[in-house]
């Protein structure tokens, strides 16, 4: 009995571990292309990658354009910005401090109910009363405080380059389809495609 616990015991040991040793966090779809088995399939290919190269060029292109206009417009953008991050800033540091005192104030009212549960407990104990009784009955309402909460990020001051940067994620598209389009026409030509998932990052 003692030999069979201890197979179903590392079994399931086993079971446990292996998903811990193949964790991975990050994966990308990669494609493999069977290209057609006739002449025109084959030339039905080489026409939809004259396309592909063709889009990838005309896509290039549109987005160097945009994220020189993006750069011009960060430019326009930067001194008015850079006029309002001290404001940004400053009330940035009132609302922490406001959360601050707000925090030391709550704190000090939890240790008081606290202390004053405490003397409750002690009572109630004497009395001969349950320690759950006496909390229902009492109904201490250090439970019932709101903490004071503070997650806004310290402004960062605005830079040519950060702005730049917002502006193209904004406005700016690196993907127009190529590869998607590409796909699809390289299948209509007879040829077939498939997709897998590979890791990329903590693969084990």
């Amino acid at each position: 009995m003692k030999i069979l616990h201890g197979k179903i015991l590392r079994v399931l040991l086993l079971v446990l571990f292996v998903p811990l040793l193949s964790t991975c966090s990050s994966y990308k779809v990669v494609y493999d292309y069977k290209p057609p088995t006739t002449p025109e399939g084959l030339t039905c290919v080489g026409k939809a990658q004259s396309k592909l190269s063709q889009c990838n060029t005309l896509c290039s292109h549109q987005f160097h354009n945009c994220a020189r206009k993006a750069e011009l417009q960060a430019r326009k953008n930067l001194p008015l910005l850079l006029k309002e991050y001290p404001q940004e800033l400053e009330r940035w540091l009132d609302e922490r401090e406001s959360y601050r005192r707000d925090l030391s104030y709550y704190e000090l009212r939890v240790t008081m109910l606290e202390s004053r549960q405490d003397r409750f407990l002690d009572r109630c104990e004497k009395d001969g009363m349950k320690r759950s009784k006496c909390r229902r009955h009492h109904s201490f309402p250090s439970v019932y405080l709101d903490r004071p909460t503070f997650t806004k990020s310290r402004p960062v001051k605005p830079t040519l380059a950060s702005e730049t940067s917002r502006i193209r994620k904004l406005s700016c598209n690196a993907n127009c389809g190529c590869e998607a389009n590409f796909r699809m026409s390289y299948a209509s030509c007879g040829g077939v495609v498939t997709s897998k998932k590979v890791c990329t990052k903590n693969c084990n």
